[in-house]
């Protein structure tokens, strides 16, 4: 039986003119490749009905971790707070940390830029010029942001669910996974009546995810279910009243600030109410709660853009995706411990056997 030979690199590269490796390089989207060549490459290889091998596309993503990486192009880091440093908070450090350790291994640099500095054709212009192969964008200062840009020209990821358009491939900490598990752990200490405090500021950011899973978590068989708190500006009267009207056995919040006020009010912590904390930012806080895992969520954006890169996509995608990464919980100081009481020692019986005297055999 005869199969047909497959259509390879050097097959588009004959029929175009060109070398082989510009042929590669046009269908990752290569932006040294000029804009004609790379049109006039993409209709010679669906005309030809070239598609990649996927066998030699692993093998080469293979021997390229194998070797020490050679740079490979930008990456730009697009930021849209009111000042230039206002991105740097919380989750964003950690995923800036974790980018950009991921992306000097995988061969990139990451450049921090300012999008208010520039107007959006402008802004696009530099990208261009400074080779930008790739965008990742942090979280934004507030929920349903519009950016503008041509983004038909780059691929991009953005980190979290804060950026409305462009509607664009998302890596993010899963929340509603998170807020779930940190359930678990405190019903394993105990705790039947938690109570959650949070601004609607973050309540939005993340999608509404952390209210979602802590209502569809408590069950009235085993909860005292505490309507959740949510201002648009927590101060301390309004907990203040929402406490000692719903008197919480634990309470779960974003900031060690309500740890203090629950103080406060003559109430010890962990003695006579608990406090965790939805997402861990600082390492080295004593509170128990939810490490989100930040860095690795940094890490993974870049991973999905550089793939992304590799495969020559540019601009929005048909059906936006999701890569979620989950949290781990921390124990603290903040949660009473959990005393598992001993397990039952089986009671020993008594051996049935006899023991006969010894009785001598004289021949």
């Amino acid at each position: 039986m005869i199969s047909e030979q497959r259509i390879a690199l050097r097959d588009v590269a004959l029929a175009v003119g060109v070398h082989h490796t510009t042929v590669s390089r046009a269908l990752k989207g290569d932006f040294r490749i000029s804009e004609p060549v790379r049109i006039k490459i993409k209709e010679a290889a669906a005309r030809l009905g070239y598609t990649p091998d996927p066998m030699l596309s692993a093998l080469m993503v293979y021997r390229s971790r194998k070797q020490n990486k050679r740079f490979q192009g930008t990456l730009a880091w697009l930021t849209n707070y009111p000042t230039r440093d206002g991105w740097r908070e919380f989750q964003n450090i950690d995923y800036f940390a974790g980018a950009s350790r991921r992306a000097s291994e995988l061969g990139y640099s990451l450049d921090e830029i300012w999008m208010r500095e520039f107007s959006p054709g402008r802004l696009t212009q530099i990208l261009l010029s400074r080779n930008v192969r790739g965008i990742l964008l942090p979280t934004q200062p507030r929920a349903r942001a519009r950016l503008a840009l041509d983004w038909d020209k780059f691929p991009a990821v953005r980190y979290g669910t804060t950026i409305f358009w462009p509607p664009l491939r998302i890596a993010d900490s899963d929340h509603f996974r998170g807020m779930s598990l940190l359930m678990r752990q405190l019903k394993k200490h105990g705790y039947v009546s938690p109570g959650l405090v949070c601004s609607r500021v973050t309540h939005e950011s993340i999608d509404r995810n952390w209210v979602a899973a802590f209502l569809t978590f408590q069950s009235p068989r085993e909860h005292r279910q505490i309507p959740p708190l949510m201002e648009n500006a927590l101060t301390f009267p309004t907990f203040k009243r929402w406490f000692l009207e719903h008197q919480p056995d634990v309470v779960i919040a974003t900031d060690e600030t309500i740890a203090a006020w629950i103080g406060q009010l003559g109430r010890d912590v962990p003695g006579d109410v608990g406090f965790a904390l939805a997402a861990r930012h600082d390492k080295s806080s004593l509170c128990a709660g939810l490490d989100e895992c930040s860095e690795l969520v940094g890490e993974t954006g870049v991973e999905v853009l550089v793939d992304m890169i590799n495969r020559g996509e540019r601009g929005l995608p048909a059906s936006p995706t999701s890569t979620l990464v989950p949290g781990t919980w921390v124990e603290g100081e903040t949660i009473r411990r959990v005393h598992l009481a001993p397990k039952p020692t089986a009671p020993q019986k008594k051996s049935r056997r006899t023991v006969k005297p010894r009785t001598s055999v004289h021949g």
